[in-house]
């Protein structure tokens, strides 16, 4: 019997405990509850939940401390594997969300209805008018003046999924200033057009601005030029580890910034021990009282300067919350230094002060407050040293080189597309194999580093001269 194959990375230390119950009694209850049934790692229940009060509580203000004002907004990445009830988490923790959006929907859509006829009625009117050859220009600009022309209904998407750059600005710029880019199969959009090499660079400067100050500019011809203010947007990707080890690794997401407005957690599984549990969750109390208050939140009047831009008031510390905040700034700066705990997560470190700012203002608005208190900056500073600990742990494990990831995609793949038993052509990899290998020339490579490490062996094959069967670790 041949040797085991051998991993192609070496094996990643114990994830963090996720702190549920920082997330307030409404948060730590329905993240409890769901855990329970769905049985769902705690973590990444705990992220669907927090990134929706998040959402929710976004446009209601933004935190201030001596003068520096930051939007509540946060970026959230949760990784799990497929199998892991991502979906199933993500739909439970959304469901009021959807159910706004389509009621808001079916109201847009009557007032559309509206729209597209008044608009009608007023553009034929215009041109009777101009084409009246009794009227002066005096007094067809008179009777033009007269008129009122319709306001076209906002476009009232709370949730989006997969779009580009451009598609968010769009989205930004004529539909209601706080969304969720929220997706629960997140290598959607990591693997998609808004991350394609083209792209990258203005899709994460896009995010990075929103994330900054709520704020972007928009360069087209002809078609919505301009800077554009008071605009929010929470951001949680659910992605496969090896999908994220790509962007981990990004030299780009890194440099400019991106990775350092993200909080990452990467749960250990529950598969295996997950037996069912007869229980409705949209009846049990502690989902209930998570889906009333976010309802409220959702339905409620917003602070706008207008249809399409927020104008938040600002939140303040309390004097006790502010003092707690300044001491953990001090120490959070002093871990900085070259021999410090947090030299190896330096750009997150150094942002974490402002993440624990933005998650206890995130607490107040949710929990109804008019002011930031100690208790809430306490719990902001202990998700924050879990995120601070999972990316000691999983920055690391992105700095792999490529070659490396492209032979991780191309393992998981082969067990969840091909499996054990079956042999698969050089051909058959790179015509339907993962989206990255797509050369005669890369497939090869690929399957070099997976035979040297014993996870493929060439067979015969009656059409082809390179094939490779499985070989599955024991």
């Amino acid at each position: 019997m041949g040797e085991a194959p051998m991993p192609l990375a070496r094996e990643l230390p114990a994830a963090s405990t996720f702190p549920h119950e920082a997330l307030g009694n409404i948060g730590t209850g329905v993240v409890t509850l769901m855990h329970r049934v769905i049985q769902a790692p705690v973590a990444l229940v705990g992220q669907t939940i927090l990134a929706a009060m998040n959402q929710a509580s976004q446009p209601y203000a933004n935190v201030c401390i001596d003068g520096r004002v930051s939007p509540l907004s946060e970026y959230f990445l949760t990784l799990g594997e497929s199998g892991e009830r991502k979906s199933a988490a993500d739909g439970w923790a959304l469901a009021s969300v959807r159910q706004q959006q389509k009621l808001l929907m079916a109201q847009y859509d009557q007032d559309r209805d509206v729209f597209d006829k008044a608009l009608e009625v007023y553009e034929t009117t215009s041109k009777r008018i101009l084409a009246d050859k009794k009227l002066s220009p005096e007094a067809k600009q008179a009777k033009l003046q007269e008129l009122t022309k319709p306001q076209a209904p906002v476009m009232p998407l709370l949730i989006v999924s997969e779009p580009s750059s451009e598609a968010i600005q769009r989205q930004l710029i004529i539909g209601e200033p706080s969304i969720g880019l929220v997706n629960d199969e997140g290598g959607q959009f990591l693997g998609g057009f808004a991350m394609s090499a083209e792209k990258r660079l203005g899709t994460l400067t896009t995010l990075s601005r929103l994330w900054d100050r709520g704020e972007f500019d928009r360069v087209r011809v002809g078609d919505g030029s301009g800077s554009y203010y008071g605009r929010r947007l929470c951001l949680h990707l659910m992605v496969q580890p090896v999908v994220a080890a790509g962007l981990l690794a990004d030299s780009l997401a890194r440099e400019q910034g991106f990775l350092a407005r993200c909080l990452v957690s990467y749960p250990s599984s529950t598969a295996g021990t997950r037996i069912y549990v007869e229980t409705d969750l949209s009846t049990a109390p502690a989902y209930q009282a998570y889906n009333t208050r976010l309802t409220e939140l959702l339905a409620g009047r917003w602070p706008k300067a207008n249809d399409h831009e927020l104008d938040p008031p600002n939140l303040f510390l309390s004097p006790e919350a502010k003092r707690t905040w300044i001491a953990i700034y001090n120490d959070l700066e002093a871990g900085l230094a070259p021999h410090g705990p947090f030299v190896n997560v330096r750009a997150l470190a150094s942002k974490a002060p402002e993440h624990i700012a933005r998650l206890a203002g995130t607490f107040a608005v949710f929990e109804g407050d008019d002011e930031v208190h100690e208790d809430q900056v306490d719990r902001a500073l202990r998700l924050m040293l879990h995120y601070l600990d999972e990316a000691q742990r999983l920055w690391g494990a992105g700095q792999i080189k490529p070659e490396l990831r492209l032979a991780q995609e191309l393992l998981q793949w082969w067990r969840t597309r091909v499996g054990t038993g079956r042999i698969i052509t050089l051909t058959d990899i790179y015509r339907n194999g993962p989206s990255a290998i797509r050369s005669a020339a890369v497939a090869r490579s690929v399957v070099r580093i997976l035979m040297d490490h014993g996870w493929l062996i060439t067979v015969e094959h009656p059409k082809a001269k390179e094939a490779f069967e499985l070989m599955e670790a024991r």
